[in-house]
């Protein structure tokens, strides 16, 4: 009898503190605010996204433990509705429907890519839903005053760039030249841009361009004329991890010594693999924090995912993820509001500091909106003995 009472009383327990954490500072019952997540879940993209999608249920988890937020003078806990695109603007389409029209959402982390967000983006303008399309802006997304609902949200890969030539300006005065490899389209063209002005502000002449059609492996033909040029660097950047290691190790096969540069981060074990450890020694990159090797915060993001889930399914995204709820928590409490019409203009004028550091937006003087360029550190990586070391994190001052 007595072990039936004390059972009753835990049981007891455990309902009185589940019912405290969803009632409000007064008592009264949480309500629920639904944010919405747009991406491949499933499908060859999904490794790239999920790590974002888990982030994003760490953070809201953490917060409603923690009280969750309160607006209007009532307490809300955070909900995560997610819908599978299937890295397809199809399925993106029909998802984001469901979402707006069904979940009744009025932000959403995604979609990924910019063909993705192209094919949702007059549906999400039309009804007011904010986006936060997972992509760089620049040529192949235009973002501009028509689009007042969207935002893009990554840094942007001249960022990238810059950086990487300013570290490598500082730790490699002896590279002068630099030869660029990318895929042919406007993506390569306009990365192409990037790198040269970001190697000319460093003193160094860039001499050679190639691209390459897609579903290229042969390297060769464009290898012969980048090597006449006797670059210093020959520099990948755009191009997939696998394709990058496969120019690194033709590149080292034909003879070349200098260095490897390219962004973003190429994965690690798919760079291996397609150009052997050996021949991507030295590897430059830059992008998201490496975060097994970075702050306390991040060290702890990182340890909580490998516990949960497979460590090789870890990404940076997890703490893009996650940063971009409690971003958006901080907004809707500092404006006491869930309008989008508020909480835009507030998000463009705001800073958040998180496990990437702070970020915020600029572009309005640029492009007559702040949804542009997404600002964060960003973080120099070196490939050193099968993994990225990191050597420097700078801070982009563009405002």
């Amino acid at each position: 009898m007595k072990r039936l009472l004390a059972s009753l009383l835990l049981v007891l327990m455990a309902v009185v503190l589940v019912l405290t954490a969803s009632c409000g500072p007064g008592g009264e019952a949480a309500k629920t605010y639904k944010l919405g997540f747009l991406g491949p879940l499933t499908g060859p993209a999904a490794s790239w996204i999920l790590p974002i999608h888990r982030g994003m249920d760490k953070a809201m988890e953490e917060i409603n433990e923690a009280g969750g937020i309160v607006v209007g003078g009532e307490t809300y806990m955070l909900e995560l509705a997610a819908a599978d695109d299937r890295y397809s603007p199809e399925a993106s389409v029909t998802a984001v429907q469901k979402l707006i029209f069904d979940v009744k959402v009025d932000y959403i982390l995604g979609p990924f890519g910019p063909t993705c967000g192209s094919a949702v983006r007059p549906i999400t303008e039309e009804n007011g839903v904010v986006i936060f399309v997972i992509t760089p802006a620049g040529v192949a997304f235009p973002i501009g005053p028509e689009y007042p609902y969207t935002f893009a949200f990554g840094d942007p890969m001249e960022f990238r760039i810059n950086c990487n030539y300013q570290w490598l300006g500082e730790s490699h005065p002896e590279v002068k030249t630099v030869a660029f490899i990318g895929q042919h389209g406007p993506g390569a063209e306009e990365t192409t841009s990037y790198v040269r002005e970001a190697a000319e502000a460093q003193g160094i002449e860039v001499v050679a361009t190639e691209f390459y059609e897609s579903g290229t492996v042969d390297f060769v033909p464009h290898l012969t004329k980048m090597l006449a040029e006797n670059p210093d660097l020959i520099d990948s950047s755009g191009s997939s991890a696998a394709l990058a290691g496969l120019i690194a190790k033709q590149a080292r096969q034909m003879g070349y010594q200098g260095v490897f540069a390219g962004a973003p981060i190429p994965n690690a074990a798919v760079l291996m693999a397609a150009a052997g450890v050996e021949n991507v020694e030295g590897f430059i990159s830059a992008g998201t924090a490496r975060a097994e090797k970075g702050t306390p915060e991040q060290r702890a993001c990182y340890e909580w995912y490998i516990e949960k889930y497979e460590v090789e399914t870890w990404g940076g995204g997890v703490m893009w993820g996650s940063d971009w709820v409690y971003w958006m928590a901080q907004v809707f409490e500092e404006v006491d509001s869930f309008d989008p019409d508020v909480v835009v203009p507030a998000l463009e004028a705001s800073e958040f500091e998180g496990l990437l550091g702070k970020m915020w937006y600029v572009g309005a003087e640029e492009w007559g909106i702040a949804h542009q360029k997404l600002v964060s550190p960003i973080y120099v990586v070196v490939f050193q003995n099968g993994e990225w070391e990191p050597v420097a994190s700078i801070e982009v001052t563009e405002d």
